[in-house]
């Protein structure tokens, strides 16, 4: 899980281009006062996605960088089980996908117990009484991000690589978008939006995002279908990728071949070195 820096456009327009060049295609424009996630940077300037999703380099001297945000309090596990006590042994009311944010009420320690951080926070849950009467649960700090263990740059290639492997599997599920089930574009979805990009839904919008390129990477985006796009991986190398099969049943690595024909392949990292 990374948290890439955010950005603040400081110009009236600032144009994004698809090469940091200024006489190179006009992709997108962000307006004063927008805010940027910074993903990559080249010399003056900043590889960035905007809150549209298009993806582009924009000038350092049209953004003020932010560092990421402050990462603690997350959900680091694929599912957290918030309980009704503080026990692992007491029912599970509630299931936190990987990335939730959850509102917390941190409980100041017991008389007799040190004054470290706790085991167990208090989730409130904002809605109307559970199965089992309880407005509110418990989760594990052990499930959680804590101060410094995120780490705050530029995402990279082995960043997706290490979170979709930690989905390997995960059983399929059509519409699913959490580790209880994923279907082909919420598996690639959630593997990039915990590492600080923004995906559409579905594969075939995906698709159009990002740069295509002719030979994949580790990262990468690759698109199946027969005249059009209905699935999607995610690309461990050239010829290998993990995706959710709907035949498979469970998110799995696969290579290349039979009958599935690639339409395209997408990038949306910057191809140079991050500074």
């Amino acid at each position: 899980m990374v948290v890439p820096p955010r950005g603040l456009i400081t110009v009236g327009i600032a144009d994004l281009r698809a090469d940091p060049d200024d006489h190179s295609e006009l992709v997108d424009q962000a307006h004063l006062n927008e805010q940027v996630t910074v993903l990559g940077a080249r010399s003056d300037w900043r590889y960035v996605q905007g809150a549209d999703q298009y993806f582009g380099w924009v000038r350092t001297d049209q953004l003020f960088e932010i560092p990421g945000s402050n990462s603690d309090g997350i959900v680091a596990v694929l599912l957290a089980d918030v309980h009704e006590r503080e026990s692992r042994n007491s029912p599970v009311i509630e299931r936190l996908p990987a990335g939730t944010r959850p509102p917390q009420n941190w409980r100041a320690a017991r008389p007799g117990e040190p004054s470290t951080q706790p085991e167990w926070v208090e989730v409130p849950l904002r809605s109307e009484v559970t199965a089992s009467g309880a407005r509110s649960g418990f989760l594990a700090v052990s499930d959680m991000t804590r101060a410094g263990e995120v780490a705050n740059r530029y995402p990279t290639a082995a960043d997706y690589l290490k979170t979709a492997e930690a989905f390997i599997g995960v059983p399929y599920l059509w519409g699913g978008t959490t580790a209880l089930g994923l279907d082909c574009s919420g598996f690639v979805q959630q593997v990039y939006r915990l590492n600080g990009l923004a995906l559409p839904r579905d594969a075939d919008q995906q698709a159009v995002l990002g740069r295509r390129v002719e030979k994949a990477r580790a990262g990468d985006l690759m698109f199946f279908g027969a005249e059009r796009v209905t699935h999607v991986a995610l690309a461990t190398s050239a010829t290998e990728f993990i995706h959710a099969s709907m035949d498979g049943g469970v998110v799995e690595r696969r290579r290349l071949g039979g009958d599935r024909k690639v339409l395209g392949i997408r990038r949306y990292l910057p191809d140079v070195s991050s500074e």
